[in-house]
């Protein structure tokens, strides 16, 4: 792409350079030198003298000298001096011609001296004032008023911003919302970060900030204190699976024991259990199981002792040590032998 763009333009500067002029105010394509002479003894010519006083000597000074004479001559036309006209001739209407405004362009750069008037670009733009010398841009228009054209100016609506494009994506560095990443400049969530480079592109984080350093911003991560690049969360309650205290049941993240497991799921809320081991299967986790040896889905404590009544050796009776002397199956606190 990069050779064709260059042999494009090679080809443009070939085709748009103009074989330098000694002079050609009239705009005839035809250089001074091998213009006509004029009739010096036709009183309209002799009538049109240069500062010295003395009359021009041929046609490069009259708009078609062929068909007026010197009835129409060139004055003021050639600002910078390089022998090219540019501006407006005013023909007043008479019996011979009709009122008409000729306007001569044979100068690409009116207020700048450019002789071999090389045009690059072929927009008719010389170089030397083309704002965008090799982008064809016939309007020439600055929208930020820097001398960089718009269509070759990498960050268009910033004043004088420098022209450096990091990733070549067209938008320069001081203007490019993801200036390491080629993108056209998206930005859903309107906070200045391109999508392409936004770690929450739907969500406004402008610091971009990503705690955990999982390439998840924290506006917009599940987990934002834990390393969750995959963002599962299985029960879909918002809490990603890797900081969820009950991954697999959907509700608050209120944890009474703080032990990690959510009390929405916890076996024993009220005792810490990071295991979460029941031996008997009853629901009760054994940090809390009144009879963990002993399935007791109930839970029935009658002496309120913290023995449940289903392995209480004087269930009726307060009796917390559980003490059988005789081991007879009948704790000391309730036992009449």
């Amino acid at each position: 792409m990069t050779s064709l763009l260059l042999a494009l333009v090679g080809s443009a500067a070939a085709q748009c350079m103009a074989d330098p002029y000694v002079q050609d105010l009239n705009c005839n394509g035809v250089d001074v030198v091998d213009e006509v002479a004029v009739d010096l003894t036709d009183p309209e010519c002799a009538l049109n003298t240069n500062d010295a006083g003395f009359p021009y000597p041929n046609a490069d000074y009259y708009y078609d000298y062929v068909s007026f004479q010197c009835a129409v001559p060139v004055f003021d036309l050639d600002l910078d001096n390089d022998g090219l006209s540019a501006g407006d001739i005013s023909l007043m209407p008479d019996e011979a011609f009709p009122d008409l405004v000729v306007t001569l362009t044979c100068d690409n750069c009116p207020d700048d001296w450019n002789r071999d008037q090389t045009d690059t670009d072929c927009d008719n733009v010389g170089d030397v004032c083309d704002i965008c010398p090799t982008v064809f841009d016939p309007l020439q228009e600055d929208a930020d008023a820097d001398g960089y054209g718009d269509f070759c100016d990498s960050c268009r609506f910033v004043a004088f911003a420098p022209q450096e494009d990091f990733d070549a994506d067209g938008y320069g560095d001081a203007c490019d919302n993801c200036p390491d990443v080629q993108n056209l400049q998206s930005d859903d969530d309107e906070d200045g970060v391109g999508d392409d480079c936004d770690n929450c592109w739907q969500d406004a984080n402008s610091d971009q900030h990503d705690y955990d350093q999982d390439g998840l911003g924290d506006a917009c991560d599940i987990c934002p204190d834990a390393y969750d690049p995959d963002q599962i969360d299985a029960d879909e309650d918002g809490y990603g699976d890797a900081c969820d205290v009950c991954p697999n049941s959907a509700g608050t993240q209120a944890d009474g024991d703080d032990d990690g497991i959510g009390d929405d799921c916890d076996i024993c809320r009220s005792a810490p259990d990071t295991d979460q081991s029941d031996s008997d299967a009853d629901g009760y986790g054994d940090a809390c199981d009144r009879c963990p040896a002993l399935r007791d889905p109930l839970q029935l404590d009658a002496d309120a002792d913290a023995i449940g009544d289903a392995c209480d050796s004087c269930p009726l009776v307060y009796n917390p040590d559980q003490e059988d002397f005789d081991a007879d199956g009948y704790g000391d606190a309730c036992d009449n032998c």
